[in-house]
């Protein structure tokens, strides 16, 4: 058999099973069943000549000339993988569209500009908007489903680039007659020993919403979660405990039974728009708009 009988099923399956080092995990993974999978990796090794596995009961490993072959296909997987997403974001550039995702509760007076200085530019060409509560703080990011997210970092989401639009001021969100409220501004240490009202989940973005980067390890008691800046805010007015937000959460969502204080010696958040490389063009161009719709003077 010719070399050119080599398809791209034959690297997949071939990298499965180095990796999983079992043909049944290497199936369950591939979502093809183990016979099938097994005559995938005979017709390769008719076709190169060679044993790419050494097989037992036991186990599964790579002959030395299956390591080799192993580090090829490794090689040109990940050039199939940056094939695949940059035809994506050209696919996607033709079609003019964007799918803009957004973390709830940010970026909630910039939005609506963004959006409208963007079609003005780019008339042809359309934006959806697609909000994410704090389960997913990245705003669809990691599962794909969007091209771009604006959200405030960090998060967990690997190989991803940021691009800061904006920076606000952290507050302390504090029930009515709590006694940190009679305070002009607090200090993130007079927040530590309080009950905390927290994202559901775990990962870097719940953790620096309970101001974890300066505890030295000191874990933070928390007593309820919250998805949404809604259900946060109740919880508070509700007096279950306080929380961290930004200082534009104080204008767009503040109600009764909540007092607002700055944190005088906590960073400023960012807000930023997180994309994956290489960029649809469209991507660009959304926050080239962005970064001078947020620069603008507030009645500008």
């Amino acid at each position: 058999m010719s070399l050119m009988n080599i398809q791209l099923r034959h690297i997949r399956c071939l990298l499965a099973v180095a990796s999983e080092k079992s043909f049944a995990r290497a199936a369950e993974k591939l979502s093809v069943s183990q016979p099938a999978l097994s005559q995938t990796i005979i017709q390769l090794e008719e076709t190169l000549g060679f044993e790419v596995f050494e097989r037992t009961t036991r186990s599964v490993s790579l002959t030395k000339d299956g390591a080799t072959l192993c580090d090829y296909a490794q090689k040109l997987n990940r050039s199939m993988e940056t094939f695949y997403r940059e035809v994506k974001a050209l696919q996607l550039s033709r079609h003019n569209f964007l799918r803009v995702g957004y973390l709830i509760g940010t970026a909630v007076e910039f939005i609506p500009k963004i959006m409208q200085e963007f079609e003005r530019r780019r008339p042809n060409a359309t934006l959806e908007f697609v909000e994410y509560d704090f389960t997913n703080p990245d705003a669809g990011l990691s599962t794909e489903l969007v091209d771009c997210s604006i959200f405030r970092p960090p998060v967990d989401t690997p190989d991803i680039r940021l691009v800061e639009i904006a920076r606000e001021k952290c507050v302390a969100c504090l029930p009515d007659g709590h006694p940190l409220s009679l305070q002009e501004t607090v200090t993130v240490e007079q927040l530590f020993d309080e009950p905390f009202i927290a994202a559901p989940g775990n990962g870097v973005w719940r953790d620096y919403w309970l101001a974890g980067q300066y505890r030295q390890g000191r874990g933070a008691r928390v007593v309820f979660e919250a998805a949404t800046v809604d259900s946060e805010l109740q919880a508070v007015a509700m007096r279950k405990g306080i929380s961290i937000t930004a200082e534009s959460t104080a204008r767009f969502y503040a109600r009764p039974g909540v007092t607002f204080r700055r944190i005088a010696n906590m960073d400023d958040c960012i807000i930023a728009i997180g994309h994956r490389q290489p960029a649809n063009p469209l991507i660009k161009e959304l926050i080239d708009v962005a970064i001078a719709v947020t620069r603008l003077p507030a009645d500008g």
